[in-house]
Order: structure tokens, then C-alpha cells, then sequence
């Protein structure tokens, strides 16, 4: 009998099938509501809490927000503006008293002296005399804001910015050096249905107008004739 034949090579083994993950697949993001962008930062819970707390504050009657810290602040701040812009309560006033006064002595001193309105102005233009009669009403108008005693006269408020609440005031505040917020009950006066007539709350605004009005004109005369009014 011959050899026996080699035995035959193992067979090669089949390769294996790929491994299954067996992870989740990921939940895909819930879509942004229909009209909307959604914000990665803030959740729409959050949007609408500021969204209804922004509809409130547009509702809420405008008031001035409280003055800040630093300097620069209370300079833009909304007492500062109430005070001191121009439709504020303390240009007019103080305006009103500078005319009444410059009025006064302008019409005494030409009297006497026969120098006119325009004379006069020149000179204490020049000297300083009108500056330093503007720092004094000045300082006069704002006193009863600093002097006041919360015990007779009530107020809110600190500082220069001392007011009442009233509802006919601007923005609801009237502050103390405002002329009208002084009590004329127990003056002499008449009520009338065109308002009071003697010492009225409006009676130094009205007397300011018109010293301020009679200034100009008097000034207009003069350049136009060239003399005084009252010694020509």
C-alpha cells in the first residue's frame, strides 16, 4: 500500500459580524415653537417672565427713577431735570425774581440819577453786579429746600430735591422752592372762579412774567429813541 495522504489544512475562519453598540440612539432636540427663535441661553419660561414684567412697567404710570450715587448721576437725573432744565421749576422762578428786582431798582436808580435801563445793565454786566444778584436769588430760592422741617412742612425726598407729591405737578412731585407750593390760606386774598386774587400761589409767577416783559421792552424803547423812559 502506498503513504497516506497529507491531511488537509483547517479552514480559515469566517470573520465575525460587526458588534451591535448597544447605546441609544440620541433624542433629537424638541423644535423651537412655530414663529419663534429659539434662544440657546435662556429658556422661554424666562422670556416670558420679562416679557410680563415689561408689559407691567409700561402700564405703571411714569415716575422719575430715584437719583444715583456718583455726581455725573444726580447731574442727569430725573430731580435734576424737574429742578433745573429748562421747563424745570427753578429757571422760571429764579428768572421771575431777578426781573422784579432788576425792574425795581433799574426804574428807581433812573429816576433819580437819569441814567437809563441800558446804562445800568452795561455797568453791572461789566462789574459783576448782575452775576453776583443771580448767585444771591439763586441761593435764596433753593434755601427753603435745605431749611425746611419735615415737622411743618411734610416733604420726600433729600437734598436739593426736596417735593410734595401732588397730582397737578410735573411728574407728580412739587418741590418746595416752587412758589406755588406755599399755603396762601391765611394771607390776604379772595377766591374767585378765575382763581385767587391778592397773595395766590400763581401771583409771583404772574408778577415775574410781567417784570420780565416789561424789561425787554424797555429795552427795545430805549435802543429805538435812544433815551431813557422815565428821564429822557
Amino acid at each position: 500500500p502506498g503513504p497516506d495522504p497529507p491531511p488537509a489544512p483547517p479552514a480559515a475562519p469566517a470573520p465575525a459580524a460587526p458588534a451591535q453598540s448597544t447605546a441609544a440612539a440620541p433624542t433629537p432636540a424638541p423644535a423651537a415653537p412655530a414663529g419663534r427663535a429659539r434662544d440657546n441661553e435662556i429658556d422661554w419660561a424666562e422670556i416670558e417672565r420679562n416679557n410680563e414684567q415689561a408689559r407691567a412697567a409700561m402700564g405703571a404710570p411714569s415716575t422719575p427713577a430715584p437719583a444715583g450715587d456718583g455726581l455725573l448721576e444726580r447731574a442727569f437725573s430725573a430731580d435734576a431735570q424737574l429742578l433745573f432744565a429748562v421747563d424745570g421749576c427753578v429757571p422760571e422762578v429764579v428768572n421771575g425774581r431777578v426781573a422784579m428786582f432788576g425792574f425795581f431798582t433799574a426804574a428807581l436808580t433812573e429816576i433819580f440819577t437819569g441814567k437809563s435801563f441800558t446804562t445800568q445793565l452795561a455797568y453791572n454786566l461789566s462789574h459783576g453786579v448782575s452775576f453776583t444778584i443771580a448767585a444771591l436769588v439763586i441761593a435764596g430760592t433753593l434755601a427753603p429746600m435745605i431749611m425746611a422741617d419735615p415737622k411743618e412742612t411734610p416733604y420726600q425726598g433729600t437734598g436739593f430735591a426736596r417735593w410734595r407729591p401732588e397730582p397737578r405737578a410735573k411728574a407728580g412731585r412739587q418741590y418746595l422752592c416752587d412758589p406755588r407750593s406755599v399755603d396762601t390760606t391765611g394771607l390776604p386774598g379772595r377766591d374767585t372762579p378765575l382763581g385767587r386774587v391778592g397773595f395766590g400761589a400763581v401771583a409771583e409767577t404772574w408778577n415775574g412774567r410781567a417784570a420780565m416783559v416789561g424789561l425787554m421792552c424797555t429795552f427795545l424803547v430805549e435802543g429805538a429813541t435812544h433815551h431813557g423812559i422815565f428821564r429822557g
